[in-house]
């Protein structure tokens, strides 16, 4: 029997995890807890090992304010995602079957994205290349940020508009963190912006930002600067770009986004 293959990476950091465990100072409550309940173990450690500038959204469940799911056109939207990832991805899917949807949304106008765990580089590829759109410009490799790794299978739930989230705009990403603390959202990244825009414009002609431009405090270059992504209509094409952290440019903002992981 062929044994399964494990990264490399993931050896290396299982035994730095089992040397550094004695000196996190885990009560034996908590050690005895995990040790009956193993299953709770990964979902534990996917809690803490996130990147630097990862924006959790809060695990407190709040009632989410609106209109109930069904008053919204996410459904239909679900079924323009379900035929994009087929023909982009390769991938039959259901939505509905495999995500835990909210009863209630902020918006009547949704984009639902599904990401099935696309690096930067895949998800350009796979949203604009095999469909011969003109490639977008990246003003510096998308990989080169932080967050541009392949991910767990995610849907972000988001508003179809096309600018970023109203309350946002002209705050500097440097203040994300403070903006979206105890909201059950996060900003919507990159990966997720391109998988987005490109599914809009498949279904009605046209991308997200003409004439805006959506911030990606998550994905950062090593200098600290912040990637943001608009649509030039002048050029005729996505562009990825970065700027300082602290630029509060009125035509900037976060796109606010329910983010779910797969029912376990």
């Amino acid at each position: 029997m062929t044994e399964p293959l494990v990264r490399k990476s993931t050896h290396d950091l299982a035994f730095l995890i089992a040397s550094q465990v004695a000196s996190t100072n885990l009560t034996e409550e908590v050690e005895r807890y995990f040790l009956a309940q193993k299953q709770e173990v990964s979902p534990a450690l996917q809690r803490g090992f996130v990147l630097p500038g990862a924006i959790i959204p809060s695990a407190v469940p709040v009632e989410m304010i609106g209109y109930p799911i069904e008053e919204t056109d996410c459904f239909l939207w679900f079924d323009h995602m379900e035929q994009f990832a087929e023909r982009r991805f390769g991938m039959k899917i259901s939505l509905r079957e495999m995500f835990p949807l909210p009863s209630r949304l902020p918006w009547k106008q949704v984009l639902p994205i599904f990401n099935p765990g696309l690096t930067n580089r895949e998800m350009v590829n796979k949203a604009f290349v095999s469909r011969k759109l003109v490639t977008p410009y990246e003003s510096v490799d998308v990989m080169e940020y932080s967050g541009s790794g392949a991910s767990v299978p995610c849907l972000y739930l988001t508003e179809r508009s096309a600018k970023p989230t109203p309350a946002t705009m002209g705050l500097p990403p440097k203040f994300a963190k403070h903006w979206f603390a105890g909201r059950q959202t996060a900003p919507l990244n990159l990966c997720g912006y391109g998988i987005g825009t490109s599914l809009l414009n498949e279904v009605e002609k046209q991308f997200l930002d003409p004439e805006t431009w959506t911030w990606f405090p998550e994905n950062t270059l090593s200098d600290g600067h912040v990637a943001y992504g608009n649509y030039n209509p002048g050029y005729g094409k996505v562009k990825f770009n970065y700027n300082d952290s602290d630029c509060g440019l009125g035509g900037f903002g976060f796109r606010e986004a329910i983010y779910l992981k797969p029912k376990t």
